[in-house]
């Protein structure tokens, strides 16, 4: 599966801040800041993920909450290990 490199470091981070641990939720305001991206470009890049199944969004939020939360997916770990070994 190509990627771009800005979908592979957002991919990458979420895999890192998880420790490659399906069941973690991962704060998008920590992905953010992590990539230091734009929020929208890392929004735009989250979304894409998710229409891919290699990520989730954690639904549904938290009572209140204002933020999102994200998991990666078995295929999202698959996909980095398949691009680690090109």
């Amino acid at each position: 599966m190509s990627m771009s490199p800005g979908l592979r470091n957002v991919l990458d981070i979420l895999a890192e801040l998880a420790h490659n641990d399906t069941e973690t939720d991962v704060s998008e305001s920590n992905i953010i800041s992590q990539s230091g991206l734009p929020k929208s470009e890392v929004q735009i890049y989250l979304n894409e993920l998710e229409s891919r199944r290699l990520a989730e969004e954690v639904r549904p939020r938290p009572s209140g909450a204002d933020f999102r939360l994200w998991r990666i997916k078995k295929q999202g770990l698959e996909a980095l290990e398949d691009q680690d070994l090109k």
